[in-house]
């Protein structure tokens, strides 16, 4: 009795074709003195201590004389600038939404939403985001900040509601050039 053969099936060599770049190599962020100028005032808005500030002024002094930055410093400069970022999307759109849906007296704006609740005073630049069962997510008071779980999740919660507040704008929109037209 006679096995059949057996046949290795050949792959094609592609350790020619494929050019890989060694694992783990990077090419550093390029960081300017202007980032280092915004990641300061982003800190002060963000009601940084002096000592943080300080600590800012001292990396930027480094990085004048040469210094590379460290990831841990850029990691914390990105944190701090998207903060920001966020709280000023996040305070754009709450002024929206209060212009549209709020309660107004002389002294200030109120929404009460399903999740939220809002109060505004453009005059003294004061903000207040908090949840229905009080806890203050985000609270703006002259200019200086305090945020609390401030996540993505709701930064993309306010985003719907802005989305929505365009739909609804665009169909009165398209009404009134009906009534009109």
């Amino acid at each position: 009795m006679r096995l059949p053969c057996s046949t290795t099936p050949s792959t094609p060599d592609v350790s020619n074709n494929v050019k890989t770049e060694p694992l783990g190599v990077e090419k550093p962020p390029t960081v300017t003195i202007d980032d280092l100028r915004n990641w300061y005032n982003a800190a002060d808005k963000l009601g940084k201590s002096k000592n943080y500030k300080k600590r800012i002024v001292e990396v930027a002094n480094g990085f004048k004389a040469g210094e590379q930055l460290s990831a841990q410093v850029l990691t914390v400069m990105n944190k701090d600038t998207f903060e920001l970022e966020v709280i000023s999307r996040l305070t754009q759109i709450a002024q929206r939404i209060g212009m549209v849906w709020g309660k107004s007296n002389e002294n200030r704006t109120q929404f009460e939403g399903k999740i939220y609740d809002l109060a505004f005073n453009t005059q003294q630049r004061d903000l207040t985001i908090s949840q229905k069962n009080g806890e203050v997510i985000l609270n703006l008071q002259s200019g200086r900040v305090q945020t609390n779980n401030l996540t993505p999740q709701i930064l993309q919660t306010f985003e719907d509601v802005n989305t929505q507040i365009d739909k609804i704008l665009m169909k009165n929109k398209s009404q009134e050039l009906e009534i009109h037209g």
